[in-house]
């Protein structure tokens, strides 16, 4: 259900660019390797929510949510479709005596259209994750650092204060492998500025 969520929202993101579609396709495409294809750059922070259980709440302390914050760089291929590029610090959890802490690099697709002066968008794409799972040894639960790949998707706007200045708030999923417990949700929601050039 989670990801069909996801895939619903992205589809209702791209039902809603359909309408400049046509115009958005006669605008010239650049790459993100051509000169003045990278466009903006924003900060943001937020709460991140560790989604794998607390299994040992009864005995120790356990606090799913954190201070979380990201930074990313991004461009448009037209007024539709755009890349983007980050670093999304989750900050920890507590549970079973321990910390588990999480970072990861997304790199998005963002498919979205302008209405006004806000941009809609849904995203989606692959992540690169760091997790490192602590826990007290009475517990027995498995250990250690765990690296790769997985999957990320979300959904956006931003309001457009400035030509160059923007306010910008997100919900996003990653999906990334934690040691002992597999392949687990970190959700974030994150507001802060963005930057055009």
């Amino acid at each position: 259900m989670k990801k069909s969520m996801l895939a619903t929202a992205a589809t209702i993101a791209l039902a809603a660019s359909g309408a400049t579609f046509a115009q958005a396709t006669n605008d010239p495409y650049s790459m993100p390797w051509a000169p003045g294809f990278w466009g903006h750059v924003g900060i943001s922070g937020g709460e991140s929510k560790f989604r794998r259980s607390c299994d040992f709440a009864n005995v120790f302390d356990c606090d799913q949510r954190d201070s979380a914050w990201k930074a990313y760089a991004g461009g448009q291929f037209n007024r539709i479709v755009g890349l983007e590029v980050g670093y999304n610090d989750f900050g920890k959890m507590r549970s079973a005596g321990g910390d588990t802490k999480a970072w990861a690099i997304p790199v998005t697709l963002n498919i979205g259209a302008p209405i006004g002066r806000f941009d809609v968008f849904g995203k989606v794409g692959g992540v690169y994750g760091h997790t490192e799972v602590n826990a007290a040894p009475a517990t027995l639960v498995n250990t250690g650092t765990t690296t790769g790949w997985g999957w990320t998707g979300g959904v956006g706007a931003d309001f457009r204060v400035t030509p160059n200045l923007d306010i910008r708030a997100d919900w996003d999923r990653y999906r990334m492998d934690f040691t002992g417990a597999g392949t687990q949700d970190v959700d974030m929601l994150s507001a802060g500025v963005q930057v055009r050039f």
